[in-house]
């Protein structure tokens, strides 16, 4: 994975959308192929068709279609999937293999593979033909280490569900999150796994954004949600505009030692605010680009983690509408206000 754009794809990613469809008047082709992976596994595959530029872990991820191969066919031997009505064009071939049995396309956040879950190394470019037929394999051939960082904020300013930030550059906010799977998340301990990053395997940590400090993953972040005629952004709204969260290392200096082979697992960290909006927007090489904003965008905000694999969890999700005392915590809100605002309710600390 091209570490360069992990940010970029959660701010973006997400699983579900309305695929453009062919029918009748329209001219149209057909994509059709094997899944291959571990014979050994069981699970129900599901294949993806994005447009160029937008499948994992390149960019923004909402499938133009969406077809699986259930278990019960995967186990009988019969991996082929189908997309039967196809616009002509370009496409990106991706999908996964769901061995746990913890994936649910109707959820944001567990529409994700996750810890032990086979994925392609990459996505497949293919073109439809008018009227054609495109025959493609889809190599399911990197099992995911670890799943989705799922969290919970805990401590004081929380109680409300609302979380206010002030957006002084004099106010230190932290926050506690504990990782917890709420039950939903199968193929091991929910923990958040903390390790330098080393994404072109030199052995040695990376320093992504020139800060001249290594990267410390998972990662955190505070994503601006607009509200309508809210954009925040000098560009009128092209890019994402994220809050970054700084992880405190201090509980893991120990364990880790500067190596980037080592990994500390942790039931909960600590988040700092950096009082310091950026606009994350895709350069003309394709790569990641931060812009630094002269103010944070007042408004509402989602808490981002995200992994150095592309797993990812946000809150609030969508789990959080659902009558559920065990899922309240993911409907807590976040709030960035004017600093020592009257209106600035449960403030975190």
């Amino acid at each position: 994975m091209n570490s360069s754009r992990l940010l970029l794809l959660a701010c973006l990613l997400v699983l579900s959308g309305c695929p453009e469809q062919a029918g009748p008047g329209k001219p149209s082709g057909r994509v059709e192929g094997q899944v291959q992976g571990p014979t050994a596994l069981r699970g129900d595959a599901y294949v993806f068709l994005f447009a160029p530029g937008e499948e994992p872990p390149n960019g923004p991820a909402a499938p133009r279609h969406v077809t699986a191969v259930p278990e019960l066919r995967w186990a009988s031997g019969d991996s082929r999937y189908l997309f039967a009505e196809v616009l002509p064009g370009p496409y990106r071939l991706w999908g996964f293999l769901d061995a746990n049995g913890d994936v649910d396309l109707s959820v944001d956040v567990l529409a994700q593979p996750g810890a032990g879950d086979w994925r392609p190394e990459a996505a497949v470019a293919l073109d439809v033909p008018v009227s054609g037929r495109v025959e493609q394999e889809l190599a399911l051939t990197r099992r995911m280490r670890h799943g989705p960082p799922a969290f919970r904020v805990t401590g004081e300013g929380t109680d409300g569900g609302v979380v206010s930030v002030p957006d002084s550059p004099l106010a230190l906010t932290s926050l506690t999150v504990e990782a917890d799977g709420l039950g939903l998340l199968r193929g091991e301990e929910i923990r958040f796994f903390v390790h330098l990053l080393d994404s072109d395997g030199d052995g040695n940590a990376d320093d992504l954004n020139g800060d001249g400090l290594p990267e410390l993953f998972p990662q955190f972040f505070l994503r601006f949600v607009p509200r309508p005629g809210q954009t925040g952004a000098e560009d009128g709204g092209g890019s994402s505009i994220i809050v970054p969260l700084v992880l405190n290392p201090l509980p893991f200096v120990a364990v880790l030692q500067g190596d980037v082979t080592r990994e500390a697992a942790a039931a909960s960290v600590q988040l700092f605010v950096v009082p310091q909006a950026q606009a994350v927007s895709v350069g003309t090489d394709g790569g990641q680009v931060l812009t630094p904003l002269a103010a944070i965008p007042v408004g509402e905000y989602q808490l981002w983690a995200l992994t150095a694999e592309g797993a990812f969890w946000y809150v609030p999700n969508v789990l959080g509408h659902r009558d559920s005392e065990s899922l309240r915590s993911q409907s807590l809100r976040f709030q960035i206000v004017r600093g020592g605002s009257p209106d600035a309710e449960n403030p975190a600390r």
